[in-house]
């Protein structure tokens, strides 16, 4: 592992304010003859990027000359090859942000160490690394429908599949059958992995399942769910993008059930 620059003149930066990435235009990444540095500004090294280092940087107030975007509605509209740099890169502010006394002591976090992404108290010698929630996502399927359900604080219309955190001491597929009693009441057989994808709100991964339906009638959970239905994978609703892991999995689970009809 390398040790970690500085930020320097051939650099490129990502620019964060309020929770919100800073554009001009379609352009998020900046260099450093583009902004003014100020005594309030945090950065942190993201790593390379086409070969040149990167560096988020945040301020407490947005500079002059740039417009402020949400990072969820900047995620949908880029591509996959930049998706997984600027979901590193608000991971790794909000590490920074929310980690300025140590946890264990409350002393004061000033030392980062050379090669890790990692603050070390020099009062209690711990080190203290960028937070990674584990969550599970499942799409479910019951013959040639698929469930999908509205969370309480979806607008009306809109479904999408179950998913939740993983609780201490659980395997993965544990918190599938969980999250799935839990919120609508029924349980599920023969889980698979599909795929994972970093999720920063703040700093989740999101780890994506199929499974198929085993026993149970829906009753959805009235502090978390409005309301979830089985519906016919070919006349399903307004479902999530599909830059996001929950698009991705109800579009390969309706191509699974249509490759199946095709036997």
């Amino acid at each position: 592992t390398h040790t970690h620059p500085s930020p320097h003149a051939a650099a490129r930066y990502i620019l964060l304010a309020k929770q919100k990435v800073l554009v001009v235009g379609d352009q998020f990444l900046f260099s450093l003859g583009d902004f003014h540095p100020t005594s309030e500004m945090r950065s942190v090294y993201c790593g390379k990027f086409e070969e040149d280092d990167v560096f988020v940087c945040y301020f407490p107030q947005p500079p002059k000359g740039f417009e402020e975007k949400g990072l969820r509605e900047l995620l949908f509209e880029t591509t996959d090859y930049y998706y997984g740099l600027l979901s590193r890169a608000q991971q790794l502010a909000t590490w920074d942000a929310d980690h300025q006394f140590c946890g264990r002591c409350g002393h004061a976090l000033t030392v980062k160490h050379p090669k890790e992404h990692a603050k070390v108290c020099s009062h209690c010698n711990i080190r203290h690394y960028p937070r990674i929630s584990p969550c599970i996502i499942v799409s479910v399927r019951k013959g040639n429908d698929i469930l999908l359900a509205r969370p309480l604080t979806a607008k009306e219309g809109f479904f999408s599949n179950i998913a939740g955190f993983v609780e201490a001491g659980e395997t993965l597929e544990q918190a599938v059958q969980r999250e799935v009693m839990e919120e609508v009441g029924i349980k599920v057989t023969n889980i698979r992995y599909i795929d994972s994808q970093p999720w920063s709100f703040p700093h989740q991964l999101m780890v994506g399942f199929f499974a198929e339906y085993d026993a149970g009638e829906i009753t959805p959970a009235k502090d978390e769910i409005a309301e979830a239905h089985w519906w016919p994978y070919n006349d399903l609703p307004n479902t999530p993008n599909p830059t996001s892991i929950s698009g991705q999995l109800i579009l390969a689970q309706v191509a699974a059930i249509a490759k199946d009809q095709d036997r």
